[in-house]
């Protein structure tokens, strides 16, 4: 989906010689017209996701759903950004149409509009307990939970859980709640167990 969308415009299938039967036959012309316009990953380093990998990942909710609006989203920002950047220095030069910079700006851009949009605006019953995590950790187990939201906790975190705001996994015979990366920016987190 996302590389058909880029190579709706000519000029860039043109630019990158882009095969539009191929590209709508064959997965794996997909993928390589994909890393023609994309890094290989976001971060340079060893053991970093590849950069479909880390959109995937940065657009899922508690619940493990990605929406293909999100996605869409998060790259047109992107490309925004990605023009910004090239119009204040033309001469620069770059490995990918669309930078690292960029993604991660799409990124940022996508956390804060799903706060508002879709946390505060779709949910304004639970906004109150939900507002409580701002500022706060990314992780949190059931004592935390307790002190942090009170008497109901747990069906307060049970509602949470429904609406993808946590994600539940068992850690050293734990149970931890996460905050899924797709709102951690919008709610100025930081990594760790509180």
């Amino acid at each position: 989906m996302v590389v058909k969308r880029f190579f709706v415009n000519k000029p860039l299938a043109e630019y990158l010689k882009i095969n539009r039967e191929r590209l709508d036959a064959s997965p794996s012309y997909r993928a390589e017209c994909f890393d023609r316009i994309f890094p290989s990953t976001v971060f340079k380093g060893t053991n970093q996701s590849p950069t479909i990998r880390w959109i995937y990942n940065r657009c899922a909710d508690g619940r493990a759903v990605v929406t293909p609006r999100d996605v869409l989203d998060l790259l047109i920002r992107a490309k925004q950004r990605q023009q910004d950047i090239c119009a204040a220095d033309p001469e620069a030069a770059s490995d990918s149409i669309i930078g690292p910079m960029a993604i991660q700006y799409g990124f940022e851009e996508l956390s804060k509009r799903k706060r508002q949009t879709y946390l505060q605006a779709e949910f304004p019953h639970l906004w109150k307990d939900i507002e409580k995590f701002s500022g706060g950790k990314t992780d949190y187990n059931s004592s935390a939970l307790q002190t942090l939201l009170g008497v109901g906790w747990k069906t307060i975190v049970e509602n949470l859980l429904d609406v993808g705001f946590f994600s539940k996994r068992t850690r050293k015979s734990e149970i931890v709640y996460s905050i899924p990366f797709l709102y951690r920016h919008g709610m100025n987190l930081t990594q760790g167990m509180a």
